[in-house]
């Protein structure tokens, strides 16, 4: 049996984290799905319930996502983190690889990217088909 995974979902925009907390937990609906509004309760979730998946917005009230990503990959090596950003640019995608992010993908490409991209991303951690397609 496998433990339950737990994914933390790190945006500012109250809609926009309620979205990508339905989407998951509607493909993944045995997971624990957490959330942070800023950097330092993102932070703080890190530290007390070490997620195996963290969605990372780039633009928060009190820190840079990018920077961010690397704090919790310093901190959490085994943690996967997905960039989601409205920033479309290459560099964007760079400076997040570079901090050790798993992808970064567009918020105009979520309900397209995401779902695959998580899956991708927990491999292992899902065995069994933890992951359910909502369509």
């Amino acid at each position: 049996m496998t433990e339950r995974i737990t994914i933390l979902v790190v945006e500012d925009q109250d809609f926009m984290r309620r979205a990508l907390r339905d989407l998951l937990q509607s493909a993944y609906p045995d997971a624990a799905i957490i959330e942070a509004a800023d950097g330092a309760r993102a932070l703080e979730l890190c530290r007390s319930r070490s997620p195996q998946l963290v969605l990372m917005d780039v633009g928060l009230s009190d820190a840079n996502g990018v920077d961010l990503t690397a704090q919790i990959k310093e901190m959490l090596p085994e943690t996967a983190v997905i960039v989601v950003s409205q920033h479309a640019g290459q560099t964007y995608v760079e400076r997040a690889g570079a901090a050790g992010a798993f992808a970064y993908i567009t918020k105009d490409s979520v309900y397209r990217e995401l779902l695959p991209t998580v899956c991708r991303a927990l491999g292992p951690a899902v065995s069994g088909g933890g992951h359910r397609d909502p369509q």
